[in-house]
This record gives C-alpha cells, structure tokens and sequence, in this order.
C-alpha cells in the first residue's frame, strides 16, 4: 500500500517537473527568433491571407488546362404535346386532336483542334501563377524581415529601460552624496539643485523608454501572438560575420537582379501581358473542333409525329473570322499599350531593388565604421567618469561635473547598442533588397543571440 502511494505521489511530481520543464522549453522556444517565425506563420493574418490568396490564384492553370480537353454535354427532354391539327382533304377541311409523347436525347462532344486563344491563355496562367508564386515567396520575406525588425527594436528599448534605470541609480547617488555634502557644509544648496533637477529627467526619461518598450512588445505579441518578454543577449563577437565588404556592390545587385522575387514577379507580369496579346490576335485565326454527336428523338415536331430518330454524326467544325468592326485590332492595340506599361513597372522596380541594395550595403559599411567609434567613445567616457569621480571626493571636481561624465557614458552606452543593432538591422535588409532572405538568413540572425536561462 505505502509502495503505490509512493509511486503515485513519485509519478504526479514527474509529470509536475515534466511540465515545467515542458513549459520553460516552449517560452524559450518561443523567445528565439525561428520560434517566433513559427508563431508568425500560424498567427499572422496578413501572411494567411496571402496564403491563401496565392492557393486561388493557382487554380487559374488548371482552369487554363480546362480548356485543352473535351466538352461532354447531355440534353434530355421528356413531356407530353397536344396538337389540334387541321388537314384539307377533297371533302373539306379535317380536324384531327393529337395527343403524344416528346422524347429526346442529346449527347455530344466536342474536342478542340487548334485554337490559338486557348493557347495564348494557358501559356498567360502559367506566367500569371509564376508571379503569384514570387509575390508570396516575398511575402513571407517581408514577414521575416519585419520579424527581425520588431525584435531587434523590443531588444534595444529593453536595453534602453535598463541604461536609464542605471542612469536614475546613479543620479540618485549622486543626490544622496549632494545632501551629504550639504549637511556636513562641504557642499551647496546649488549641487542639490542640479542633482535634482537631473534626478527629475531621469525619471522622465525612464519613464519614456518604459513606454517605448511597452509598445515594441505589443507589436511583437501581435506579429507573433507570443505574449512574454525576450530575454536574450547579443553575441557581439558574432557581428563580424556580417560584413557585406567581402563581395563588392556590383556581386550584389547581380544577386538581386537574378533572385529578387518582386523582380521575377514583374519580368512574369510582362509575360502575362505578351500572351494577352496573342490572346487577343487569336481573333484573327480560324478554330478547329471535332464533333461528335449522338442523338434520340420520338415527336421531335409537328412534322414528325409518329416518327423516331437515332443519329449519330462526327464532323470537323471550322469557324473562320472574317470581320467584326475593328473590335479584334483595338483589342490588340490596348493589349500592347498594356505590354509596355508593364515593361516600365518592371524598369521602375529594377530601379528601385537597384537603389535599396546601394543604400543598405553603403549604410552597413558606415555602421561598422560607427560601432568602431563608438567602442572608443564608451572607453574614453569609462575612464573620464573614474577620474571625474575620484576627482570629486578629492573635491577637484564638481557634482555637476560628475553628473555630465555619466550621462555620456550613458549615451555613448545607448549609441553603441543601437548601432549593433542597426548593423544587424542593415544587413538583414540588404539580404531582403538582394531576394535572399530566407529561413536560413533568420537562423543566422538568431545565432547571434544566446537566451538567458
């Protein structure tokens, strides 16, 4: 009896351990970024739509296909007819009632030929589905993109919340020291002023930031639905990697010509546009069908009554256009004007793909340059704030002078963290404006983080 008590107390703390660990396993999950890919995928509304959305838009080829195989049709009609008929015979008008049965059955099929239209349609869906296919491909790189983009901003504003709280920390020391200073008269009621008034912008400050993160986590949980906090540091030593100087700019834009999928798109839009145009010369050409039909009637007219007809016919159908009021060349006409205007979105795309793989690989040099700078800046304001400080309690310097050493190092602490960030941010968005953001980009990204248990 005591052995299954314990076995049962012993099982239920398993599951309970189990379930914790079950529990820290997902949160973590779920603070790393491919987890929150995941969570972005089931949850985002707008990718599911263009999911969706592109799902439609495929079966646009098979009903292209449609148009390749034969059309059966079956007609049936069955009833009762009444037929008052009057014959003129050598004895004089005969009035004769019929009453009879209708029957008829139709079976026919029709199975094109050559039809140049049909043609010029299925050749149009498959560019049309080929765009849509690109369009989602970068859809799901802008849900990548703006994944990486929320998170990187939720992780500085914690960065942030954490510097101005270390900044109110040391104000308030400072304050604290002030009134000392004061009470003991080595100090003045100026000192307590300024630390003060700083005290007061700290928390004004902190307050902002707070704020500021409030907001980035809200946006978060609604790219994602994942409710928690992140609780991840930068590896910075794993920034080295990102650096876009190892290829020159021209390797760049030839990977964004040749893998960008909004381009592929717009070079497949340009397609469509050329088979509309084929679609609407086909007004000029003949079509070609073979028929076959197989046919029953019994009272088919009123000329036939009391008789049955069983047919079966094959037959090839030609139709030949041969005028329709300039319809057919103004739709051809439009159709080109069409063609060119999709030529120049496509230029217009080119242009601009062109432009923002200038400005991310010039922009991602220049924050490599920065963070160079400012890790010499929060050196140089380190060692400033120990002299300055030593220098105050050997009353050399002032609190005031103490209060702005700190709040450089402060910012130079800030500045730098936004510019790891930025690099990330830039180099991430120069993989997106190249067309090679993808899972394996996010995996790397995510490599750059380690979570805190």
């Amino acid at each position: 009896m005591r052995a299954a008590v314990k076995l049962k107390y012993g099982l239920q703390l398993w599951l309970l351990v189990t379930g914790l660990c079950s529990g820290f396993a997902v949160l973590h999950a779920q603070e790393d970024l491919n987890g929150l890919y995941q969570l972005a995928v089931t949850n985002n509304a707008d990718y599911r739509a263009a999911l969706a959305n592109t799902e439609a838009e495929r079966e646009e080829l098979t009903k292209a296909r449609a148009l390749f195989y034969p059309k059966v049709q079956l007609g049936l009609t069955k009833g009762r007819g009444n037929t008052d008929r009057m014959t003129q015979t050598t004895l004089g008008a005969v009035n004769t009632e019929l009453d009879y049965s209708l029957e008829n059955y139709n079976l026919s099929v029709k199975q094109p030929l050559f039809n140049r239209e049909t043609m010029a349609i299925y050749g149009g869906a498959k560019s049309y589905v080929s765009a849509q296919e690109s369009l989602l491909e970068q859809e799901n790189a802008k849900l990548i993109l703006k994944l990486v983009s929320v998170y990187l901003e939720t992780l500085y504003a914690q960065d942030r919340v954490n510097v101005q709280q270390r900044k109110l920390d040391a104000v308030s020391q400072q304050l604290r020291q002030a009134d000392q200073r004061y009470v003991h008269g080595s100090g003045t009621v100026v000192e307590v002023s300024e630390a003060q008034s700083n005290l007061n912008v700290a928390k004004v400050e902190h307050i902002q930031a707070s704020n500021d993160l409030l907001s980035n986590q809200q946006s978060l949980q609604i790219l994602t639905g994942a409710s928690q906090g992140l609780s991840a540091t930068l590896v910075v030593d794993g920034l080295r990697g990102l650096n876009a100087s190892t290829q020159s700019l021209d390797h760049w834009l030839a990977l964004a010509r040749q893998h960008h999928p909004e381009l592929a798109a717009a070079y497949q839009n340009v397609e469509v546009a050329k088979k509309e145009i084929e679609k609407k010369q086909a007004g000029h050409y003949p079509t070609l069908d073979l028929v076959g039909v197989r046919s029953y009637s019994q009272n088919d007219s009123n000329n036939t009554l009391g008789s049955r007809f069983d047919t079966t016919t094959i037959a090839l159908q030609m139709n030949v256009p041969l005028f329709a009021g300039g319809y057919v060349s103004a739709n051809v006409r439009q159709s080109a004007s069409r063609l060119t205007a999709s030529e120049e979105s496509m230029t217009a795309k080119s242009r601009e793909i062109e432009f923002n793989v200038r400005k991310y690989y010039q922009s991602l040099q220049a924050q490599q340059q920065s963070i160079s700078a400012y890790q010499q800046a929060v050196q140089s304001a380190s060692v400033a704030l120990d002299g300055t400080q030593k220098g105050f309690m050997a009353g050399f310097k002032t609190n005031h002078e103490v209060l702005d050493a700190q709040q450089k190092l402060f910012t130079n602490q800030l500045s730098l963290t936004k510019a790891y960030y930025s690099l990330i941010s830039d180099w991430v968005n120069l993989q997106f404006s190249s067309g090679l953001l993808t899972l394996e980009t996010l995996n790397r990204v995510s490599q750059l983080f380690t979570l805190n248990k």
